[in-house]
């Protein structure tokens, strides 16, 4: 009896995970511990940065900075938390495993900046290359030649 195209892949499936579990049996571990790890780092980092502030305060009341405070200024692309910076390159450096240094990185980083500073962007939209009294025919009223 010929097993169906689902069953097939079905069974596939199985045999790809017993040959994964065979070979890697702990991997679903070893991403809990890469993710506790940076964890730790980044807590680390943001205890530091509120124990700086502390001092430096001496008594006037702060705002510290919290976990939540350091992930929005990294996924924003700001800087209220001020250690977004070191936070952003812990993260990088975990995802790049190896392959890029810190110094590489910063490196990429400054080049990107210098080019920016040495060459705006400027970005040429449609309408600015369009005279103002020039009128164009909506999108779905352009026919397109049937060369077949």
């Amino acid at each position: 009896m010929a097993l169906s195209n689902a069953e097939r892949q079905r069974r596939h499936r199985e045999r790809q995970k017993q040959k994964l579990a065979a070979v890697a049996p702990d991997i679903a571990m070893q991403y809990e511990n890469v993710g506790a790890d940076l964890r730790e780092k980044l807590y680390a980092l943001i205890d530091k940065e509120n124990a700086a502030r502390q001092r430096a305060a001496a008594g006037k009341p702060i705002e510290l900075t919290d976990f939540r405070r350091v992930i929005l200024d990294i996924a924003l692309n700001e800087n209220q938390s001020s250690i977004v910076d070191e936070a952003r390159m812990i993260l990088l450096k975990a995802l790049s495993m190896g392959e890029s240094s810190e110094r590489e990185i910063i490196e990429a980083r400054r080049l990107k900046s210098a080019k920016a500073v040495i060459k705006p962007e400027t970005r040429v939209s449609p309408e600015s290359r369009l005279p103002k009294e020039q009128i164009t025919p909506l999108p779905h009223y352009l026919r397109v030649p049937n060369f077949g």
